[in-house]
């Protein structure tokens, strides 16, 4: 018996094992946009070793804390160049990943439909994202008039509501 087969769920398809490396690997590449600064030792540590036993048990917390560590990374260091859209989009498909591979044993294989509906919403909640990141990046909270900054909240709550409706299930 490999440490694999100790590692890994019984019955574990070669399509689930690909969507679990690429999980594993996902909130890593977050991480690692951040190259040439090199991110602290402690929180590279804790986003790979979250992100592996998150790849392993796509439902446990562990996947909350690796998007979490890297999140707040970038937060911190108040990056707000075109990388941070690119970490949004790497976050959201680790969630995305980890969603579809919850959704039954590792035996299942991922329902293709399954698969669709979650990959429009993931793409449907990706609308408002460059609105915030331009909101972000092109004003200047002590410049802008304040007007603006409801006009923006205006906007994308207007976005997330059309989002909503769309994502509403369809009657069968």
């Amino acid at each position: 018996m490999s440490v694999l087969d100790r590692v890994l769920p019984p019955g574990l398809t070669s399509g689930g094992l690909v969507l679990r490396v690429v999980l594993a690997l996902l909130p890593c590449a977050a991480l690692a946009l951040a190259l040439p600064e090199v991110p602290h030792l402690v929180v590279t540590t804790m986003v790979v070793a979250c992100s592996v036993r998150w790849a392993v048990t796509p439902d446990h917390p562990a996947g909350a804390a690796a998007l979490m560590l890297v999140a707040a990374w970038w937060a911190v260091h108040d990056v707000v160049d075109w990388r941070v859209l690119v970490v949004a989009v790497l976050l959201l498909a680790a969630h995305l990943v980890a969603t579809l591979l919850a959704h039954g044993p590792a035996a299942l294989p991922v329902d293709p439909r399954l698969a669709g509906l979650w990959l429009r919403r993931a793409l449907l909640a990706l609308v408002p994202m460059p609105v915030a990141w331009l909101a972000v990046r092109g004003l200047d909270a002590e410049l802008a008039p304040s007007w603006l900054w409801i006009v923006v909240a205006l906007v994308l709550g207007v976005l997330l509501v059309l989002t909503s409706r769309i994502l509403v299930p369809e009657a069968e």
